[in-house]
């Protein structure tokens, strides 16, 4: 009778093992010990501890609550350094997580050898046949032999996926030219893509994107950042992709910078939703209104709500643009159209005036340049004599207070 008792209540127990196991799925708290807590504060205090519970320090050093929740994990540090996470604020995170394909970041190779081994070690995580993705983020110079990789040695990194390298040009690899060419986009024999081939391959593997790869991409885009010690973005948006409704009257353009602003931040709320943020993020609305009355500025203000969120994902702004600000002066009556195919418009900058159009005439740059002069004159003599130990430029400025 007692192993029956025994197993009745095990079985009875396995639902509430169930829910705790849930609710520790998602939960943060955290115990660090055993290392070099620096905490910056204002003794730049360094602590071996710390303790987190629900979102805020409870126990830092010596100081505070030791009390755990059953959701708590423990991590000892083996003396090892901990610092406060980076906040950056002003990066695209969305947008990075949003590109199609597995993204790989190759800012760190120094040769096209290197190129090839973090190729090789990203196909080792990525299912045979899927597409893996650099767009932008690198310069042939930063390679030793000062010029991108050929198809050969793509392929011979990747044979068993298709791969695109946009940066310093556009080249892919075997696998890759078949694809695009089969969709249409003209890849030269050497593997190459040029002109507006590129937005064409672009939007062919945006086609290609489940909702399931936005996610994906998402959480690996805050992992990435996460490597740097970066913790925050602030994300400024990107531009809005033709065809995008409702953008009538904005600014548009197509390439690697753009997304429908109103679905771009979905798969980062599903993440969010899933409990599965590694990374906080807060959100700027970036608009390029055209007209002077900025209706999609105005729209985006009146039904918003100021720091909606928590502290992982929330609605913090406006930017990194708020409107496309026309010249002072134009020749002729300037439409979307004409505003959208300007290349500094199409960049997402605002298109530059001369001086005569902003008002300032040769005169006015003549004295600035005669003020700057002077003042450069000044500054330089007053290093010359603190040089020498005449005076020193703080002893200059309290002789010159102390004149009658």
């Amino acid at each position: 009778m007692r192993p029956t008792f025994l197993i009745t209540m095990a079985v009875f127990a396995l639902p509430a093992l169930a829910q705790t196991a849930d609710r520790c799925a998602q939960a943060k708290d955290l115990r660090l010990t055993n290392g070099r807590i620096h905490t910056l504060d204002a003794r730049n205090s360094i602590v071996n501890e710390l303790i987190i519970q629900d979102g805020r320090f409870t126990k830092v050093g010596g100081q505070g609550d030791s009390r755990t929740g059953p959701c708590t994990r423990t991590i000892d540090l083996g003396g090892r350094t901990v610092v406060p996470g980076l906040i950056d604020n002003h990066n695209h995170i969305v947008l990075l997580g949003m590109r199609p394909g597995h993204d790989i970041r190759l800012e760190t190779a120094a040769s096209i050898a290197d190129v090839q081994t973090m190729l090789r070690e990203k196909a080792r995580t990525v299912p045979k046949g899927e597409f893996i993705t650099t767009l932008g983020d690198w310069n042939a110079k930063q390679f030793a032999e000062k010029r991108a990789p050929t198809m050969a040695e793509l392929d011979a990194a990747l044979p068993d996926h298709p791969y695109i390298m946009n940066g310093s040009g556009t080249i892919v690899n075997t696998r890759a030219k078949k694809y695009f060419e089969d969709k249409g986009v003209t890849v030269t024999p050497q593997g190459t893509i040029a002109g507006p081939g590129l937005n064409q391959a672009l939007n062919a593997l945006r086609k290609d994107q489940s909702f399931a790869d936005m996610k994906r991409g998402t959480q690996e885009a805050m992992a990435y950042m996460n490597s740097f010690g970066v913790t925050t973005s602030s994300d400024m948006g990107a531009f809005t992709i033709p065809g995008s409704p409702d953008m009538q009257d904005a600014a548009q353009s197509d390439g690697v910078e753009s997304l429908n602003p109103w679905t771009m931040y979905d798969a980062m709320l599903a993440v969010h939703r899933e409990g599965k943020m590694t990374h906080r993020v807060r959100i700027f609305y970036l608009t390029q209104d055209t007209r002077p009355d900025v209706p999609i500025l105005k729209e985006r203000l009146n039904n918003s709500f100021p720091d909606f969120g928590d502290g992982m994902l929330k609605a913090s702004g406006v930017g990194e643009f708020a409107v496309v600000a026309p010249p002072t002066t134009v020749a002729a009556p300037t439409t979307v159209a004409t505003i959208a195919s300007t290349p500094d418009y199409a960049a997402g900058i605002p298109a530059r005036t001369s001086s005569e159009e902003r008002g300032v005439t040769k005169a006015t740059v003549l004295i600035w340049y005669v003020v700057a002069a002077v003042f450069g004159t000044m500054v330089a003599g007053i290093s010359w004599m603190s040089s020498k130990g005449y005076l020193s430029p703080v002893e200059l400025l309290a002789a010159i207070r102390r004149r009658p």
